[in-house]
C-alpha cells in the first residue's frame, strides 16, 4: 500500500490528475462554488449588506486560492481552468466593495463609499473582459458561461446605481473628499461560511475477508477448453450503442428573484 500511495503522489510525464495542487485547486472550486450558494441566499433573504459583503469577499479569496494552487503547473494545461478562477475572484471581489460600499454609506462615510464602489465597477469590467478571455482560451471541457448568468449581469447596473447615489448624495449633503485608496476588505462573515468536511473511509465489510482477496489470482482464471468450431463459423461478440454524453441544459430565461440563482 505504501508502494501504490507513493505512485499515486508521483504523477506521470504529462498527466496531472494527482499532483496535489490539481487536488488543492479542486478542493477550493467545489468550496468556492458551495459557498457560492450560501451568497446567493444571503442576497435573496436580504441579509445585513455587511454579512454578503463578507462572504462574496470569503469567496473571491477561495477562487484565488484555487488560482495559485496551479500557478506552477504548466500552463499548456491549466491555463484556462485559471482564467475560470481569476474571472470569478474578480467578480466577487466587485460585489464585496459593493456591498461594503453600500454599507459605509449607512455609516455616513460617504467618500470612502464612492471610492469603494469606483473600484468595485474596474474589477467588474476586468471580470468581464476575463470571460471573454475564458471563453477563447483553449482546454478541456465544456467552457461555461457565467456572463450570461443573470447573477453575473445584475451586478453591474446595482454597482454603478449605488455609485450614483453615493455621489448625488455626497454633493448635496456630506460634501467628504474621496478617499484615494479602496477601502481594505478584512471583511470576516460571522456566519454562513462553508466548509470541506473531512474524509472518512467507510467500514470493511466483513464478507471481504483474507480468504476472500486470496481468490482474486489469474491462477483460478479457467483455462480454455479444445476448439470444436471450424474457422469463420465463431459468433461475433454483439456491437454495443455508442454512448454520447449530454450537455446540462442550460436556460436562456432568467429566474424571477433577487439573487438570479435557481438551484436544480
Amino acid at each position: 500500500d505504501e508502494v501504490r500511495a507513493k505512485l499515486l503522489d508521483t504523477p506521470s510525464e504529462g498527466a496531472h490528475d494527482t499532483d496535489s495542487r490539481v487536488i488543492d485547486a479542486y478542493i477550493h472550486q467545489c468550496t468556492a462554488e458551495a459557498q457560492e450558494i450560501t451568497l446567493a441566499r444571503a442576497i435573496e433573504l436580504k441579509h445585513a449588506v455587511t454579512l454578503i459583503a463578507a462572504l462574496a469577499y470569503e469567496t473571491a479569496e477561495m477562487y484565488q486560492r484555487g488560482d495559485d494552487a496551479l500557478a506552477s503547473l504548466d500552463q499548456k494545461d491549466v491555463g484556462k481552468w485559471r482564467k475560470y478562477f481569476q474571472l470569478k475572484n474578480k467578480f466577487y471581489l466587485a460585489c464585496a466593495h459593493s456591498y461594503n460600499g453600500e454599507s459605509l454609506l449607512n455609516q455616513d462615510k460617504c467618500g470612502e463609499a464612492i471610492r469603494g464602489l469606483r473600484e468595485s465597477v474596474e474589477l467588474y469590467a476586468k471580470a468581464e473582459l476575463l470571460c471573454k478571455e475564458y471563453a477563447q482560451a483553449k482546454g478541456v471541457g465544456t467552457t461555461a458561461r457565467p456572463q450570461n448568468h443573470l447573477f453575473f449581469r445584475k451586478l453591474g447596473p446595482i454597482v454603478k446605481r449605488t455609485l450614483d447615489k453615493c455621489e448625488r448624495e455626497n454633493g448635496l449633503i456630506y460634501h467628504q473628499k474621496v478617499a484615494t485608496d479602496p477601502p481594505q476588505l478584512e471583511l470576516k462573515a460571522t456566519y454562513g461560511l462553508v466548509s470541506p468536511g473531512d474524509y472518512t473511509a467507510p467500514a470493511l465489510n466483513p464478507l471481504w475477508s483474507v480468504e476472500v482477496y486470496k481468490k482474486f489470482s489469474v491462477a483460478n482464471i479457467p483455462k480454455p477448453g479444445p476448439a470444436t468450431e471450424k474457422k469463420g463459423t465463431e459468433e461475433k461478440p454483439p456491437t454495443l450503442p455508442s454512448v454520447k454524453e449530454k450537455e446540462v441544459p442550460m436556460s436562456d430565461k432568467d429566474p424571477k428573484n433577487n439573487s438570479g440563482c435557481v438551484v436544480s
